[in-house]
C-alpha cells in the first residue's frame, strides 16, 4: 500500500509539471525571423526590384502585435538604435496582429530609396569593421514589450560594407 501511495503521488506531481510546462508554452511568444535582400520579379516586363526584408512568422500558439521593427547596433553603452520606416505596396505596415502561423514582411525598396544602403551603412552602423557588423541585429518589437533580436543575412551585411565604401 505504502508504494502504490508513493507512485500515485508521483504520477500527480508529473501531471502537474507537464500541465504547468504546456501552459507557459502557449504563453511564450514564439517568432521566426529573417533579414536580408530580397528581389521581387513582378513578370511585367518591370525590371526586378530589390528589397531589404524583415520578415516575421507567429510559429506560437499565442497571437502577437508588431509594432514596429528596427536595427541596433554596437555592445551596452556604445549601442545605437533606430526604428525602421517601410513603405510601398508590397510591405506591411505598423502595426500588425500575427495569429498563429502568419507571417509579415517589412521591406525597404531601393527602386523607392536608392540611397538607403549608404545612409544606413555611413549614417547609422558607421564602423563597417567585421567587429562591429557582427553586433548589427535587426530588431522586432511587440506589444507586450518583448523584443527580438536576429543578425541580419550575409548578403546583406557584405552590401552595407560595399556601400560604406562608395559613399
Amino acid at each position: 500500500m505504502v508504494i502504490g501511495t508513493w507512485l500515485a503521488a508521483f504520477a500527480t506531481l508529473a501531471a502537474v509539471i507537464v500541465a504547468l510546462y504546456l501552459a507557459r508554452r502557449t504563453e511564450k511568444v514564439r517568432l521566426k525571423v529573417h533579414a536580408g535582400l530580397r528581389v521581387i520579379i513582378l513578370g511585367d516586363g518591370s525590371p526586378p526590384q530589390e528589397h531589404v526584408v524583415i520578415s516575421v512568422t507567429n510559429v506560437g500558439e499565442r497571437p502577437v502585435i508588431i509594432n514596429s521593427v528596427g536595427w541596433a547596433v554596437g555592445k551596452r553603452r556604445h549601442r545605437s538604435f533606430c526604428i525602421q520606416t517601410v513603405s510601398g505596396p508590397y510591405t506591411k505596415q505598423y502595426p500588425v496582429e500575427l495569429a498563429h502561423g502568419k507571417s509579415a514582411d517589412f521591406m525597404v525598396s531601393f527602386l523607392a530609396t536608392p540611397t538607403w544602403p549608404v545612409e544606413f551603412a555611413t549614417g547609422f552602423v558607421k564602423d563597417l569593421s567585421d567587429k562591429s557588423l557582427k553586433t548589427l541585429v535587426a530588431l522586432i518589437h511587440t506589444s507586450i514589450g518583448q523584443t527580438i533580436e536576429i543578425h541580419p543575412e550575409k548578403p546583406l551585411v557584405d552590401r552595407l560594407k560595399t556601400a560604406g565604401k562608395t559613399g
